[in-house]
């Protein structure tokens, strides 16, 4: 038997195992992304988000900058690359929900599944609040100078706005996967575009000397900062969207004909570019207007702003800035509500999929209202910081490295060398030293790194 019939049979095999799963389940046919390149947009547009175009400067400004960025490639080239291809191969194997596809690596992984579900569904909803505010200063950019971040959250606008970003989610999910990836299709191009154009006006008309030496020079000092290597790996783990569901979800929609390998490099490439692509907009204005890079979480909102108004471009830059950030931040709100949606819809066959989607989203926004108090008129806190804050800080870096390590193991030991070669049509000696690579990564770096790989620097 020739070597391309042994793989038309596996293949076969494998599918004739999905339909079974899917005939017990009592599934409907699932959907499947159009082409390969519908699910690279729509992969990478889900990765790139405010995870790189406000998280990636914001992380970079308070760690040293290029120390920073050097620390995130090796994250991504050697640990997110390798654990993203493990999610969508065994996605795309498993063919469900991030539910469903723990189910079928034993009973006893349920809970995990369910876990990660609801960590996105925590995440999204603190993040649904952010890209709320991005809406709104983006409105109040085009009308109007954009306001003051302490003027914009003294009502009750971030819980407003809140609630049209759910509503515009709600809207493109109704459609199905045709809505994501008609999405991804213009979003991508788009943001990509503009973002190039602000980086362009920055580069010169900016501090560009100074900015490129911030994001390319590194102090090695800073490297032995493991406060420096836990934010790169939150954050390479955060972009690449490891460990919450996004992957697997979007991986189980995905034509056996596509190459993995190459699609997990490409959205990589994608996601990394945007990231240097964001901080070589940002950081040549901060510079320039004599701004404090390390400003945090309000770079995007108080210092970029005040950064446009010193270079004069403040009634063009910011409104297409802060469109730029909404866009962004869509795409990933869409993929962490499928991730919710799509686990809602196989546990509760009896709801249609708009039902899914109204009751899937609705939950994100009422989940997101304390975080949206916590920067409105009543000012919630926990835990003595804005409620936003506290969420984000537990959950955002600490529990996506926790939740992204825990899965990868449970991934890598349960999902044979057999199935890898199956996925990423390699040879067995590949496939087997793949296998032991994503088996022993997760233990090398709670080796590496202890405890401290979850404790925020202060």
């Amino acid at each position: 038997m020739t070597q391309t019939s042994e793989k038309s049979e596996q293949a076969s095999a494998e599918v004739t195992d999905v339909s079974r799963e899917a005939v017990k389940q009592d599934e409907q046919p699932r959907a499947l992304w159009s082409s390969e390149r519908a699910f690279i947009l729509s992969t990478a547009a889900a990765g790139v988000g405010l995870g790189n175009l406000w998280r990636f400067p914001t992380l970079a400004g308070e760690n040293g900058g290029g120390a920073f960025l050097l620390a995130y490639a090796v994250a991504v080239i050697l640990f997110a690359i390798p654990f993203a291809a493990l999610e969508i191969a065994i996605g795309r194997h498993a063919h469900g929900s991030v539910i469903a596809t723990f189910r079928r690596l034993g009973r006893f992984f349920v809970p995990i599944g369910i876990g990660i579900v609801l960590l996105t569904l925590v995440i999204n909803s603190y993040y649904f609040v952010i890209s709320g505010w991005t809406l709104g200063y983006a409105v109040e950019a085009t009308i109007e100078a954009p306001p003051a971040f302490g003027d914009f959250t003294a009502g009750y606008a971030s819980l407003w706005w809140l609630g049209a970003t759910g509503t515009v989610v709600a809207g493109i999910l109704a459609f199905g996967l045709s809505g994501i990836e008609r999405a991804a299709q213009y979003l991508m191009p788009v943001l990509l575009a503009a973002l190039l154009g602000i980086a362009v006006f920055a580069l010169s008309n900016g501090s560009s000397n100074e900015a490129l030496a911030f994001l390319f020079r590194p102090d090695t000092e800073q490297l032995s900062d493991l406060d420096v290597w836990r934010a790169a790996f939150g954050q390479a783990f955060f972009s690449m969207t490891i460990g919450q569901g996004y992957l697997i979800t979007y991986g189980s929609y995905l034509p056996a004909h596509v190459n993995i390998p190459r699609s997990v490099a490409i959205v990589a490439g994608l996601n990394s570019g945007v990231a240097i692509l964001a901080g070589l907009a940002i950081f040549p204005l901060v510079f320039a207007a004599g701004l404090n890079p390390g400003a945090g979480s309000q770079l995007a909102f108080e210092t970029l702003p005040r950064a446009f108004e010193q270079m004069g471009g403040e009634a063009v830059l910011a409104p297409v800035f802060f469109w730029l950030l909404f866009l962004a931040a869509l795409s990933s709100c869409l993929a962490g509500a499928k991730v919710v949606t799509a686990a809602l819809r196989e546990q509760w066959h009896r709801f249609g999929p708009v039902t899914t989607v109204l009751v899937g989203v609705s939950a994100i926004v009422v989940l997101g209202v304390p975080s949206a108090l916590s920067y409105a008129a009543p000012g919630w806190t926990l835990g003595g910081s804005p409620v936003l804050d506290t969420v984000d800080r537990t959950l955002g870096s600490n529990g996506t490295i926790l939740a992204a390590l825990t899965s990868s193991l449970i991934l890598g030991w349960r999902f044979s060398a057999a199935r890898l070669r199956h996925q990423f049509g390699v040879r067995e000696e590949t496939a087997s030293m793949l296998a032991w690579v994503v088996r022993v990564m997760p233990i090398g770096l709670v080796a590496l790194f202890g405890f401290g790989l979850f404790t925020s620097g202060s």
